[in-house]
Formats: C-alpha cells, sequence, structure tokens
C-alpha cells in the first residue's frame, strides 16, 4: 500500500510554547504574525509576533511596526537575536522579556480596548546587576518606525495557513508611516493612533500629553484586565490554568458589537449558526447572547408563505441544492436569514438548527419567562419549517439541509439523518418544556419529540454495532449507512437524543473505528492523539478532516458520557495540538496541523471557539444549567488523579476537593434565577450518582463515593477493519495479484453483445431519474461533484485505451489488450464498450453478462471494470459482482469505496490513518495509455482545494492532486469455484448516485 506520511508526522513536532501560571511561553521563537490582539470589537487588530515586530490590520491599510534601541552607533531592531527573547501571552496582552549582556527591555503590547485602531506599549529599560535593576548609565534610546505592509490584500484576512503572512512585514523602499525617537531610559510609552501616528515619551515626565500615555496604558490594562479576568480556572494541569484569560480574549474578539462572528480573523462575519453563539452564555456574557439572538430572530421570514411545492432544485446549479426563490418550501416563513436584522438575504445552508440549538443553550441558563415568551414565535415558526422541508413524509427522521459546520460536501439525498434528526429532538422536546411555562400547548412537540426519539432508536441505533447510522436511504434499496461520522456520535449524546449506555457504546464505536492519529513531538509518541471527522473516501473538503472544533465536540460527548479519562485525554490533546505545538499560542484554530489536506489553518475560528469552552465548562467541569426546569447539574469529568480543581464565572463558581472517599464542593452561583444544585458523580460505564443540593447562592455539597452504584458491563464489539489485513479477505475483495498461470491459461470472453453504453459517456450523461421528491441536497445530473461545486466536471477519455488493444484476426471492432503483467483482455477498438449498471433510470439495476466458454473449471475471473462512487458511498458496499453457475450457486465479490471500488477520475491515496484501506491498492489502469499498476497517478499537492459555493466551472484536476487524466479502471480477480461451470456474470448495484460498468472479462484455467 501507497504510505503518505502527514508532513512532519514521522520526525514529530516540538513544543513552540509553554505554559508558565496563567501565560503561554516561548524562547527566542520563531514565529512572525501568529498572535493577534483584538481589542475593541471592529475588525482592526494587532499581530504580534515570537519576537517584537508588529503589524497592523486593516482591510485595504495593513501596517508594520518595527523597533529599534538605538546604543552609542548601533542601531538595533529589537527582534533581532542580538537579544534573548522571551515572550508570554496573557489574555489580550503579548509580553516581551529581552536581554543582552546587563541591559534587560521589557515591553508590554496590547491593541486597545478603548479606541478603534489604536495600540499601546510599555517599555521598561533597565541594567541589571547582581540581581537588581536600575536605570542605565548610558545614552539608550528607542526608534518606532510605522511603514506600510508589503500587501493589504488577502484571501482571509490575513490568517493562518491561509494566507502568506510574510505580507505583513515591511514592504520595501517604502517611505514610513511615521516614525519617532525617544529616550529609552526607565519607564516610557508608546501609543500608534488611527493606525497611522505614533506618539511616545516618559512615565516620569508632568508634560501633560506625555501624563495621557501613561494614564491610557493604564486603563487599557485595567479594561483587559476586567474582560480576561471573567473566567479563571485552577487545576493541577498547567495547561488548562491559561484558559481562562485565553477563551475571553478570543470570545472578545469573536464579538462585533451585535453579534457572534464566524471567525475573529478569517471568515469574520456575522453567521446564524454553527457553533461560535455557544461561547457567550459558557463564559457569562449572557447579555450579548441576548442581543445575537434577537439580532438573528429579527432575521427570520414571516410574511412569505410557501406556496410552492416540493421539490425545487435550482436547475442552474445542476439540481444538487434548493432553487432560491420566495416562496419555496425553504426560502419561506421560519427560514432564519444571512444577516442580522434582515429577513431579506438568502443564503444555501439550514442555519436555523444551529442557532436554535444556540439559543435553547441560552435560555438553559437563563429562563426568564419575558424571554421565553419573546422568542416563543421563532421557536414555533422554525419547528414548523424544520417539519416542512426536512420530514415531509412525516417518518419522524429528518434529513440534513447542510445544517452542521461539516456541510461542505455532505448530502443525504433526503434520507433519515441521525445528526439532524437529533437536534430537531431536542428542539422540539425544550419547546414542550418552554409551552408549558408560558401557558401554550406543549403536547404536539412532546408527541414529536418522543416520535423522534422512537424512530431514531427503531431505524438508526444499531445494536449490534452500539451507535446510530450516519443515515438511511431514501431512495433505491433504503439501505443504512453504517460508517457514522464524528457528528453522529457527538450530537445525540449533546442533545440528550440516547440513554446514558447509548452514549457510553457509542463512544466506543470511535476508540475503535473512528481514526485515531498520534501526537508525535519530539521524535516520540505522546499519550495525546487527534481524530478524523470520518474516514470516508475520496477526500471532500469537511467530510474527511482533522478539525479542532470536531474534536472539541466529541471529547465534550465522552465527557457527557461519562468517559472521563478519554475525554480529558483528547482535550487535552487538542488544545495541546493548537496552543502549544502550533504556530499561534493559545490558538483556538480550525483545521489542525495533522489534517492530510489543510495542516493547521485559521485562528481563533467561532466555531471552534463555541465548543471548546463548551467542552470546558459543561464537560470537564460539568456546570449544565437547566433553568427550564429550575436546576442546574454539576457533572464533573476530572481525570482520576486529580484531587482538587476549581473554576469561577459570573454565573456560577466551585471548588472541588477529594478527601479520602468524599468529593466536596464548594459553590457560589449568581444566576439571574437561582437554581437547584445537582452534583452527578460519575460511577463509570454510563452509570451515575445524584447528591441534591439547594437554590442557596453559597453551598457546600459532599459526596460519599462509597454509595456509588456498581458500573454495568458490556460485550466488546469488534472493529469493522479487524480481518482487512488476512489473506482471506484481499482474495475474497479480489486484490490479489494475477498469477504467473493466468498468462498462458486464460480464456478471454467477448462481451460485444452484452455492451449498452460508451465509458466516454459517464460524466457526459444527465441523470435525472430517480430524485427525492423532496427539495434536497444531492449529486449534480452529470454524476460528479455536490452541492459546493455543481458543475465539477472530469474529462474521460478511453481512446488511449483502445489504440492500445491489437486487432483480433478477422475483426476491426476488437482487439486484444495487453496490460503487460501476464494477462490480456479482449476489448472493442470502437463503439460501445461497457454494460453498466445503476440504479439511475440511465441503465438497468443489475445486468447479466453471459459468459459462454470452452471449458469447465476455472480459478478466477479477471474483471476489467469502472465507473463512480463517491464520499457519500464511502464504506459500505456500492455493488456486488456475482458469477452464477449453471447449478443456480454463484459466488459474489462486494465492490466497497475505498477497499477495491475507486471511482474512474480519480485515484485513492491512503496514509493509512484517516485514508486507509486494505493494504493491497487495487490494480488499476489507464485510459490514456493502458498503463496497469498499484499506484499509477502519485501527484505531489499543487494547491489547497477551495471551498467554494458560487457554481463556477471547476473540473477534476484544477486543484486536484488525486485527479487521473483521462480517467482510469480496475483490475479486479474473483476467486471462482472450480468445481461449477460459470454460465454468466450479474453485476447489481446497490448504492445510489453511482454507476458500475463491466468492460472485460477474461477467465483462468486451473
Amino acid at each position: 500500500m501507497l504510505i503518505l506520511a502527514l508532513p512532519g508526522v514521522m520526525a514529530g513536532r516540538k513544543y513552540q510554547y509553554r505554559p508558565e501560571g496563567r501565560e503561554i511561553v516561548c524562547l527566542n521563537g520563531e514565529n512572525r504574525y501568529t498572535r493577534a490582539l483584538y481589542g475593541t470589537h471592529g475588525p482592526f487588530r494587532l499581530e504580534t509576533s515570537d519576537r517584537p515586530v508588529f503589524a497592523t490590520f486593516k482591510k485595504g491599510e495593513c501596517r508594520n511596526l518595527r523597533l529599534y534601541a538605538i546604543i552609542g552607533k548601533e542601531r538595533i531592531p529589537l527582534d533581532s537575536a542580538y537579544f534573548d527573547c522571551e515572550a508570554r501571552y496573557l489574555g489580550g496582552r503579548r509580553t516581551y522579556f529581552l536581554t543582552h549582556g546587563n541591559l534587560r527591555i521589557d515591553i508590554y503590547a496590547m491593541a486597545s480596548f478603548i479606541h478603534d485602531e489604536d495600540a499601546v506599549w510599555r517599555f521598561i529599560t533597565s541594567e541589571v546587576r547582581n540581581g537588581r535593576a536600575k536605570t542605565p548609565s548610558g545614552k539608550i534610546h528607542f526608534e518606532a518606525v510605522l511603514t506600510n505592509s508589503r500587501s493589504s490584500k488577502f484571501q482571509r484576512n490575513g490568517d493562518l495557513g491561509v494566507d502568506d503572512l510574510t505580507k505583513f512585514e515591511a514592504a520595501p523602499n517604502a517611505q514610513p508611516v511615521s516614525v519617532i525617537s525617544w529616550d529609552a531610559r526607565g519607564e516610557t510609552y508608546l501609543l500608534l493612533k488611527d493606525n497611522k501616528d505614533l506618539a511616545a515619551d516618559k512615565a516620569s515626565t508632568s508634560n501633560r500629553v506625555k501624563g495621557e500615555l501613561l494614564q491610557r496604558f493604564s486603563d487599557e490594562e485595567s479594561m483587559r484586565h476586567s474582560i480576561m479576568s471573567r473566567v479563571e480556572i485552577n487545576t493541577p494541569d498547567p495547561l488548562f490554568n491559561t484558559l481562562g484569560s485565553v477563551l475571553m480574549a478570543a470570545a472578545d474578539g469573536l464579538w462585533d458589537g451585535k453579534t457572534w462572528q464566524h471567525g475573529c480573523i478569517g471568515w469574520r462575519i456575522p453567521l446564524a449558526g454553527w457553533r461560535g453563539c455557544y461561547v457567550g452564555d459558557a463564559v457569562g456574557w449572557t447579555d450579548r447572547s441576548y442581543r445575537h439572538f434577537q439580532a438573528y430572530a429579527r432575521s427570520q421570514v414571516k410574511d412569505v408563505p410557501a406556496t410552492l411545492p416540493h421539490p425545487r432544485q435550482d436547475s442552474a446549479m445542476s439540481m444538487a441544492r434548493a432553487e432560491k426563490r420566495w416562496g419555496t418550501q425553504m426560502y419561506s416563513n421560519g427560514y432564519i436569514c444571512r444577516y442580522p436584522d434582515r429577513n431579506d438575504v438568502m443564503h444555501h445552508y439550514d442555519m436555523n438548527l444551529n442557532y436554535i440549538d444556540g439559543l435553547l443553550w441560552h435560555l438553559s441558563y437563563d429562563a426568564d419567562e419575558r424571554k421565553l415568551r419573546e422568542f416563543w414565535p421563532v421557536l414555533k415558526s422554525h419547528l414548523e419549517w424544520e417539519k416542512r422541508n426536512f420530514d415531509p413524509d412525516g417518518d419522524h427522521l429528518y434529513d440534513a439541509y447542510c445544517c452542521i459546520w461539516a456541510s461542505d460536501a455532505l448530502y443525504y439525498n433526503g434520507g433519515a439523518v441521525t445528526h439532524s434528526s437529533a437536534y430537531n429532538y431536542r428542539g422540539n422536546l425544550l419547546a414542550a418544556r418552554i409551552a408549558e411555562i408560558i401557558g401554550e400547548d406543549g403536547k404536539p412537540y412532546r408527541e414529536e419529540a418522543e416520535a423522534i426519539l422512537r424512530a431514531m432508536n427503531e431505524r438508526l441505533w444499531m445494536k449490534d454495532r452500539g451507535h446510530w447510522a450516519e443515515f438511511q436511504d431514501l431512495m433505491g434499496l433504503k439501505r443504512l449507512h453504517k460508517s457514522a461520522a464524528l457528528w453522529t456520535i457527538y450530537t445525540p449524546i449533546d442533545c440528550g437524543a440516547c440513554t446514558s449506555e447509548q452514549a457510553y457504546l457509542a463512544t466506543k464505536y470511535v476508540d475503535r473505528d473512528i481514526p485515531h492519529i498520534p501526537i508525535v513531538i519530539d521524535g516520540e509518541e505522546s499519550n495525546g492523539y487527534t481524530l478524523s471527522t470520518t474516514d470516508w473516501m475520496p477526500y471532500a473538503w469537511s467530510t474527511n478532516n482533522v478539525a479542532h472544533e470536531e474534536v472539541a465536540n466529541m471529547a465534550l460527548a465522552y465527557f457527557q458520557a461519562g468517559r472521563t479519562d478519554e475525554g480529558f485525554r483528547l482535550l487535552k490533546s487538542d488544545l495541546t495540538d493548537e496552543m502549544l505545538l502550533g504556530k499561534s499560542p493559545g490558538n483556538f484554530g480550525q483545521i489542525s496541523f495533522y489534517d492530510r489536506e489543510r495542516n493547521e489553518a485559521y485562528r481563533d475560528f467561532g466555531d471552534n471557539l463555541g465548543i471548546t469552552s463548551r467542552a470546558i465548562v459543561n464537560g470537564l467541569f460539568g456546570i449544565t444549567p437547566d433553568a427550564l426546569n429550575g436546576q442546574c447539574v454539576l457533572k464533573p469529568a476530572f481525570p482520576e488523579e486529580w484531587h482538587e480543581a476549581s473554576i469561577r464565572t459570573p454565573y456560577l463558581s466551585f471548588s472541588y476537593k477529594r478527601e479520602g472517599n468524599r468529593d466536596i464542593y464548594h459553590i457560589e452561583q449568581h444566576f439571574s434565577q437561582p437554581l437547584k444544585i445537582i452534583v452527578r458523580t460519575n460511577a463509570g460505564c454510563g452509570a451515575y450518582m445524584d447528591t441534591e443540593g439547594s437554590a442557596a447562592d453559597t453551598q457546600t455539597i459532599t459526596v460519599e463515593r462509597n454509595l456509588l452504584p456498581k458500573p454495568p458491563t458490556y460485550p466488546e464489539i469488534p472493529s469493522s477493519r479487524n480481518d482487512i489485513c488476512s489473506d482471506d479477505y484481499l482474495r475474497r475483495m479480489g486484490l490479489e495479484d494475477i498469477t504467473p498461470n493466468a498468462a498462458w491459461r486464460h480464456e478471454m470472453i467477448d462481451l460485444t453483445a452484452s455492451y449498452n453504453a460508451n465509458l466516454n459517456d459517464i460524466f457526459r450523461n444527465r441523470y435525472e431519474s430517480p430524485r427525492p421528491p423532496y427539495t434536497t441536497l444531492q449529486i449534480p445530473v452529470q454524476g460528479i461533484g455536490e452541492w459546493c461545486h455543481p458543475k465539477t466536471m472530469a474529462e474521460i477519455d478511453d481512446s488511449g485505451l483502445r489504440a492500445c488493444a491489437t486487432p483480433l484476426q478477422g475483426s476491426d471492432k476488437l482487439g486484444v489488450y495487453d496490460t503487460g503483467k501476464g494477462l490480456s483482455f479482449l476489448i472493442p477498438r470502437q463503439g460501445r464498450n461497457i454494460v453498466f449498471s445503476s440504479l439511475w433510470d440511465n441503465y438497468p439495476d443489475e445486468v447479466s453478462v453471459p459468459i459462454s466458454t470452452k471449458s469447465r473449471s476455472y480459478n478466477a475471473a479477471y474483471l476489467m471494470m469502472a465507473g463512480t462512487t463517491n464520499n457519500m458511498q464511502s464504506r459500505i458496499d456500492n455493488a456486488l459482482v456475482m458469477a452464477e453457475y449453471e447449478d443456480g450457486s454463484c459466488d459474489t465479490l462486494r465492490l466497497e469505496n475505498p477497499i477495491n471500488w475507486p471511482t474512474v477520475n480519480e485515484e485513492f491515496i491512503f496514509d493509512g490513518k484517516a485514508f486507509w484501506s486494505a493494504p493491497v491498492m487495487p490494480l488499476r489502469f489507464r485510459l490514456d495509455n493502458g498503463r496497469v499498476g498499484r499506484q499509477i497517478n502519485a501527484k505531489e499537492l499543487l494547491s489547497v482545494i477551495p471551498s467554494k459555493h458560487d457554481g463556477k466551472e471547476k473540473k477534476i484536476g484544477d486543484n486536484n492532486r488525486y485527479a487521473i487524466d483521462k480517467g482510469a479502471g480496475v483490475i479486479l480477480k474473483m476467486p471462482l469455484d472450480s468445481a461449477r461451470k460459470i454460465r454468466a456474470i450479474r453485476v447489481k448495484t446497490l448504492s445510489n448516485d453511482i454507476v458500475v460498468g463491466l468492460m472485460a472479462v477474461t477467465l483462468e484455467k486451473l
């Protein structure tokens, strides 16, 4: 198997930063412009580096600020190696301690929290002798040079992993925007005002302007501290002790004064959905969250009735997604629009589900009846909209229409989906409770919640496998897709759509079947690991990634399922990966270094920030407000070795200490309405014990651990990939090598009479039926691409293969194709050359190809095949090839993506982790030149694959290292029963959306 290691993984990474006290520290670091400081709530920010060189971001006007020390005749950049530099990051502030000989320079840098587009610095310059600091005796000056940056044009606002950060360097030979120098001895200050003017002077002067600089820095520091100290964490683990201020800094940067943004830097746009909105309530900014939810409540459509029936697919987008037209089922009353305070702007996402889930969490912190009445019409209209659009058949299982972060290339063709059904379960369940409180009829919502849960358990929960299926097909054979993604496990757990036993068992599926990627540090495997979202192939953005928000959400689910040690291990691994090993200290990134396609990308991304805040607060510390029922459950998930820990938030603080068999909690609450405190102690394997407290502002609750119930035991379920390395498995999947015997004891079969198509037409066709009768996301009509790239196309051209065939004596149309591997096939040199099967109406669901043979005994059938598959048909049998014998029996070869069934236009490339397969790649033949091999197209990465939704023409190969020019088929060796005479080869398609083709058959004699 081709093993392509993740960049740098085998050698390992080094700690770039380390936690110390409340700060994240590095010594003589090399990263430049990677830690942003946000200050006010506009897009302006101060970019800091591991050494004191700075840049500012303002659209169209980015600056670079370089500092120099002038000592005698020397002009020394403060960011040069002349100084040893210890850099520290504390939420909202970067501090530098520079030393050279006896000289010490301390620098404190902040973006302004008071005035837009300002930044402030404090300098303390001293001589250190015999451990004592004093004002330098010699002259020393500082010079600050503000220059335009090399460029102000960025794809994602100058974010990590997607933009060239060297653009923040000073533009060469540019005239300075502002230059200032000053006496550096003692304590001095520097102010950048309006991103263009510099002012500086000593703290000790009495000059009015100079005094303002000292006061200004003091005011800024006071405001910074008031924000960053809102959450404080104390644990035995140094990394977690830094998280309070780091979390608050990013949360403050995510706020634009009105709503939570999609990201602090890249994707700094308002967004109704995804998980960013969780952060406000988690850190105690309930007032900000209230404003966010109000703004998007005003974005809900109220006066556009649904007059156009299902389905309403957009023909301009190849039928892959909904038509953007007012009055359709989707774009009508209940739909929440793209921008806050505007209910007239369509989007291509279902942002409703995540927005409502965030709103329900907000109301779980503060169930003020006035709020409940205010948001009741929004919730009611939303639930009607979800039901109308995504459960139109009334079976109580919902389609998922790009309703979560991992939406690009994720489509379910109208199917019954676990994660969307779980969100709708929670929505209806809490709507029923809200209705009771405000005097509305909650019965319909309670009944719908019960029906959803019942349907999930009856149709999506797989008892023998201990987890939910990803989805069940609406079309075709209505099969279960059993390879579940991370979101399919953590969403029902977080939504409470399961029993404690189901939650526990589902997390065990993640243990055994979701790819684990070890975190290697200094060449050695640490105890840490991270997770890919799926193992689906071929690669498509957001369906198989290593994304911090997905890992954090899974850690939260581990905590919620009582898997405390595993949850902590995963959460700490994820934080270490992004905050200490990565390029940005204290970063809440989007994409991990371990992501095969993107590597480390984005900083302080809202989705990750929101769910990580919950993983810490609701998960590790277990603070779970349930104000709708008048209680707050404390369900801490501390590692077994922790005997004490504490957290302070604006709404609840507690300290925990274990003394022998007793857990002691000192609790202080400040909810808007006092809640009854319940401590829920984990006994293991999904068993718990509740210890009830009161609604008092302060209280102490003692848990007697010797009263904990005995944890249940469950049988171990084997991994689905246990036997993939066995010889028998390789034989059954047709992956064995061509045997030498085949070179001289084979019989080529003429399939001319059975051909029903030309291979080149596979993407030239229009696959228009059957399609779902409801508005949904589905594959484009050309049979390739997905809703994000609805006009994707690949050129399939088999003329090179046809030309490789030596003309058969007496026939111009047939030829002998020599694979060069000791095996030949009979193929057409012109005309139809393949027999296709598909669940599309274009071709029959199954085809039986008669086999007329000269002998009775054959050991194997070599099959030349070509067709399509996609990421939504991965880890499932796409089709069956059956060898039918004269006595009525048959042998079956399963075609599974990616084990032995690749798509015609791409090659699978494996890394043994998120991209894994059997240890032998399938044998493939190229259509352009007839070459055969198990590795035929390994390209180096040319550029990243963008995630765009504009529907522009995109050809496979433009930005795709997996593309195979002109296409390729697959050769499989199917074992035969030599005691029976074969009479036909039957191909039966099982998966929707795909086409399976048989091109040639050669039989190997005994």
